[in-house]
């Protein structure tokens, strides 16, 4: 089993550019958010300045490859086809009912000893008596979604063997594809989280809060999220068309895929003595894109961390930028199996800056990790607006094939005992993202006047 965490990857690119800031603009998420998931766009760095500079919003990332839709959906029959199509697709429902209904009793021990057996001879079945011709191994993805519908874990997924970069480019920023990140919402939904600046996607019209109806001319509500990422993700050059909803009005958008080389954290100089940090997700390289970013910036006055918009990534990762401030003490924990996972700071020589985080509703998994704990450890002010609420642990199995499922595993609890999932994190201070820029220097400001020296 692996453990994982939801969120993205990072290219580790510095900048130390003078930038006002703003509030969030359309950039940059998913979250094996939860399963919401995971660089910054242009509207967040409008935020962070009316007093004096601007700020951006961040991206969310699109991971995966598989060219297989497995949720292809057929039009329903209409009054003038025959009744032995009725009839027959009718018992072809009935018998892929049936068949996930075997695969429920079995649980996760799919494919093993006899009930391994009785599920495969009820697909042998399907397919020796099936009218029209199926394919195996769509009918064995409908049988082992249904195991994970039925458990009731909203972040449960399926990776077949053919869609594992899925889970490699959860800890990497390359990717090919039209620089979106993509999340499932609890109600379903695969939305749009962050877009990644100067992509296909930045440039298209498409925006964060977009919901994905179709792809190509195929409807992907209902559809798994790895599935909506691996037609999304294609070589490069291939035409994907997106047909998004944005509350009522329908919009779509032609985009060419390319290779991306996105970066988790984009840094610049607020104001004399203030820098900005903004991260878009956690992924490999996080922790030291931020202590590169901070060695050409004067933070002598305070630090602001926006986590707008980023939907998690690597645990370690969030726990490594914590420790960049905070010494010691549990920074996030869980429990396995009466087993308890504690992850702590040890760090002898820590940022002593004053801190202001940033969030807002899609902050998500790991991102509220490190709200959490700076809120918890009295270590920083959080303003914005309260986060997702996505604080569960999954892991991964793999299966005889290779393929995997991702299973929720645990629940995170911030420092002082605090469950994330459902409640997430309510900030200190609650301000709307057009004004979070102006508020979060003005907070900083009390907080450097509060420990310079007398």
């Amino acid at each position: 089993m692996s453990k994982k965490s939801t969120g993205r990857p990072s290219a580790g690119q510095k900048r130390s550019k003078t930038t006002k800031i703003s509030k969030p603009k359309n950039k940059t998420t998913n979250s094996r958010s939860t399963k919401s998931k995971p660089v910054a766009d242009a509207s967040k760095r409008s935020s962070l300045a009316s007093s004096s500079d601007n700020y951006k919003d961040k991206p969310a990332l699109i991971r995966g490859n598989s060219t297989s839709l497995e949720f292809s959906s057929n039009p329903a029959p209409t009054e003038t086809k025959s009744k032995y199509f009725n009839s027959d697709l009718l018992r072809r429902i009935s018998i892929l009912v049936i068949c996930s209904s075997l695969v429920f009793g079995i649980g996760v021990q799919v494919g093993k000893g006899s009930n391994g057996a009785l599920v495969d001879n009820a697909i042998d079945t399907v397919l020796e008596t099936g009218a029209q011709e199926l394919d195996r191994e769509l009918l064995e993805r409908a049988a082992i979604s249904g195991v994970l519908k039925a458990t009731g874990d909203e972040w449960a997924n399926y990776f077949p063997k053919s869609a594992l970069e899925v889970l490699q480019e959860q800890s990497s920023n390359t990717f090919t594809g039209v620089g979106v990140w993509l999340t499932k919402t609890r109600s379903g939904q695969i939305k749009i989280s962050s877009i990644q600046d100067d992509s296909p996607a930045a440039k298209s019209g498409i925006l964060p809060g977009d919901q994905i109806l179709e792809i190509n001319g195929t409807d992907v509500r209902g559809a798994s999220l790895t599935s909506v990422i691996s037609i999304i993700r294609g070589s490069t050059g291939k035409r994907i068309e997106l047909l998004v909803a944005r509350g009522e009005k329908k919009i779509l958008a032609s985009l060419s895929a390319k290779k991306i080389v996105a970066s988790s954290v984009e840094a610049s100089q607020v104001s004399r003595g203030v820098a900005l940090l903004e991260i878009a997700n956690f992924a490999q390289g996080t922790t030291e894109a931020v202590k590169s970013a901070l060695q050409d910036l004067n933070y002598k006055a305070g630090v602001i961390i926006d986590l707008r918009n980023n939907p998690g990534g690597l645990i370690e990762e969030a726990v490594g930028v914590s420790e960049l401030f905070i010494n010691r003490g549990v920074i996030v924990s869980y429990q396995v199996n009466d087993k308890e996972r504690v992850f702590k700071a040890n760090n002898s020589n820590p940022i002593q800056a004053p801190v202001v985080v940033i969030v807002n509703r899609n902050t998500a998994s790991s991102a509220e990790i490190l709200a959490g704990a700076f809120q918890d450890r009295n270590r920083g002010v959080v303003v914005g607006e309260r986060t997702y609420g996505k604080g569960s642990v999954q892991e991964f199995v793999t299966l005889s094939d290779g393929s995997r499922i991702e299973l929720t595993v645990a629940l995170f609890r911030t420092p002082s005992g605090r469950a994330i999932e459902e409640f997430g994190i309510t900030p200190d201070l609650q301000v709307t993202d057009s004004q979070v820029g102006v508020k979060a220097l003005q907070v900083l400001g009390g907080l450097a006047a509060l420990v310079s020296p007398k």
